[in-house]
């Protein structure tokens, strides 16, 4: 299904305080629906007892055999019983947006798109609000029903927080980190804010969507939180006892002509920089997996792949292993969260520098979102290339950054953060 020939879902977000749009892959791939809540989970802030009632949660919906759908912001780090002493990591304020941290919730109603197919399916029970979604779904007075954000005034577009000056002097600060040897790579992320209206969430994840065509496109909403996301990066998914996970690490926008494409691309394969950041990410991977791992099962399946998307070229690797018997869900993500590109390695350290440099938390940026399916599967991603969006005060949050190593370049890496933003300052707008 492809999000440009949906009716848009506006009534849907003005009636209901809990709706989700996914996309299972890719954007001409499997999409999911939901609408409403029959029970959710809401943690502010990071505390352990989130954790303990995120997997309750979850078992829970395992149990009954039901959809969830839901969010982790990257800051509930700092509540994992994780390998080392996490009471080291520096105390970061919250981010500005004020974000809860995670928010999960079972959907009343679940309609699925098959791959290819423009035609809906309830995989829920009947009732009065399923009826109502499908009627909306296949009325031809759905393609009218649009809403109306072009208020100016309302409208400021995305900035960045930091000068490139600031980024620089951070940037720098890594560098001696490397040098010392604290740390061999480090994701340094950037905060840009900007303004909307609040009835304009779903119009602007419709430009977001087709602009973009990132495989793990999704729009989620809980009351004012609105997650507008373009992520082409899987963090995990679970089917059965088998775990995959897929870093991106190197990226390179496209080209002007084909020919200009073809180097790029042939470019950004061959590049040692990109590869041996790559390569580190992939191996921290491969030593997360191996903490729920079955003995001798953790496979790197693809190293270095470069896959094409309508903006950029991006190096993606992918690695998978089989679950151990006996391994909750919370076991998981005490091993992998967050995603290991969104850090560095050594991870803690990275993790302490990343406290240390970017003055906040991310909240959401770098979290991952996704669903739980009825058969105890799940799918994650990684949340990046993302708007977050409050509907109330209308305020927009994005952040945009980037792998650093001995071998990286301040201006380069100012400059990818800029190839990264333009997209989505793009869907910013009346």
């Amino acid at each position: 299904m492809n999000v440009r020939e949906l009716p848009p879902l506006q009534p849907l977000c003005d009636r209901h305080k809990h709706v989700v749009l996914l996309w299972d892959e890719r954007i001409e791939g499997r999409a999911l629906l939901g609408v409403g809540a029959k029970r959710s989970l809401l943690v502010a802030s990071p505390t352990p007892g989130g954790w303990d009632s995120w997997n309750a949660f979850v078992e829970e919906t395992q149990r009954r055999e039901t959809w969830a759908f839901g969010w982790l912001g990257y800051d509930l780090h700092e509540s994992l019983d994780l390998a080392e002493s996490h009471e080291c990591l520096p105390a970061t304020p919250p981010h500005p947006g004020g974000w809860p941290l995670m928010c999960w919730w079972e959907p009343e109603v679940v309609v699925e798109w098959a791959a290819g197919s423009m035609t809906p399916h309830l995989v829920t029970r009947e009732g009065a609000l399923a009826q109502e979604v499908m009627q909306f779904l296949t009325s031809p007075r759905a393609a009218e029903q649009v809403a109306d954000c072009t208020d100016t005034e309302a409208w400021q577009p995305l900035e960045p927080c930091w000068s490139e000056e600031a980024y620089t002097s951070k940037f720098r600060q890594v560098h001696d980190a490397l040098q010392r040897g604290d740390i061999y790579e480090m994701n340094l992320c950037m905060p840009w804010s900007g303004c909307a209206p609040g009835e304009a969430s779903w119009s602007i994840f419709e430009r977001l969507a087709s602009h973009t065509r990132a495989p793990h496109t999704a729009y989620v909403q809980a009351g004012p939180w609105r997650t507008m996301c373009a992520s082409p990066e899987r963090f995990l998914a679970k089917r059965g006892r088998t775990l995959h996970s897929q870093p991106i690490k190197g990226t390179v926008k496209r080209g002007q002509t084909p020919e200009e494409d073809d180097a790029l691309k042939y470019a950004l394969a061959t590049s040692e920089k990109e590869q041996a950041e790559n390569v580190m990410i992939v191996d921290l991977v491969r030593n997360d997996l191996s903490r729920v791992a079955a003995a001798d099962s953790v496979c790197v399946d693809e190293l270095f792949g470069i896959h094409t998307f309508s903006t950029v070229h991006q190096m993606i690797s992918s690695v998978s292993c089989t679950l151990a018997e006996g391994v909750a869900p919370l076991d998981i993500m005490q091993a992998t969260f967050p995603m290991g590109s969104m850090t560095g390695a050594p991870k803690l350290s990275a993790m302490r520098h990343i406290a240390a440099l970017e003055e906040a938390g991310r909240g959401v940026y770098s979290g991952a979102l996704g669903y739980v399916a009825p058969n105890g599967d799940w799918d994650l991603n990684v949340v990046i290339r993302s708007l977050m969006h409050h509907a109330e005060t209308g305020r927009v949050d994005a952040t945009f950054g980037g792998a650093i190593t001995l071998l990286a370049d301040a201006q380069e890496e100012y400059q990818e953060c800029l190839l990264k933003a333009e997209a989505l300052r793009q869907c910013l707008v009346p």
